[in-house]
């Protein structure tokens, strides 16, 4: 299923289990927010200006301001690794257009809730560096992993997904995102 993002300026192929959260909350201008009804995870994706940095060191940095803004108890980097564009994102510019994704871990508690309601998020951030318009496009897939026992997710029953399926998902949303309208970034 096809999915329209920021007024139509970009779409992507999105399962159908995954519902705007901008229906029940509120979503910054420079955000689109989806979260899967079938499994909790949810999926942001994020215009930002390019930062100053260079190859995987691009993913580390929007990472840690994930992890900073999520005011994260802890959090680590697993591995980040460097895609070729005109394999992994076949409908961009390939030669203006770098390719990140990281694996990483947080302990997050939701909505202000208490240091023992702490969740553990299994993150995976992609960047997609887009060089001619000196943006950052940071997608992130939140995975909940452990659920605190005091955490208001514990009674929510989802079901669990693995790595290799969110992987999956994540190459298909990459291969079918496709920018229509370039004038939004300005």
């Amino acid at each position: 299923m096809s999915q329209s993002l920021f007024g139509g300026a970009i779409v992507i192929p999105l399962g159908k289990s995954f519902l705007d959260a901008s229906q029940f909350r509120q979503v910054p201008d420079n955000q689109e927010v989806f979260v899967d009804t079938i499994t909790q995870q949810s999926l942001i994706v994020e215009l930002l200006e390019q930062v100053d940095a260079q190859d995987q060191d691009i993913a580390r940095f929007h990472f840690q301001q994930l992890s900073d803004d999520n005011e994260a108890a802890q959090s680590s980097v697993l591995y980040v690794e460097r895609f070729n564009p005109q394999e992994t994102t076949p409908l961009l510019p390939h030669d203006t257009t770098e390719v990140y994704i990281l694996h990483g871990k947080q302990h997050i508690s939701k909505f202000n809730e208490k240091e023992d309601a702490l969740n553990t998020v299994d993150i995976i951030l992609v960047v997609l560096r887009l060089r001619q318009v000196e943006t950052d496009c940071v997608i992130s897939i939140n995975i909940p992993t452990q659920v605190a026992p005091s955490s208001s997710e514990s009674a929510i029953s989802f079901a669990q997904s693995n790595e290799e399926s969110v992987k999956e998902e994540i190459m298909t949303l990459l291969k079918g995102f496709q920018v229509k309208n370039w004038d939004l970034f300005g």
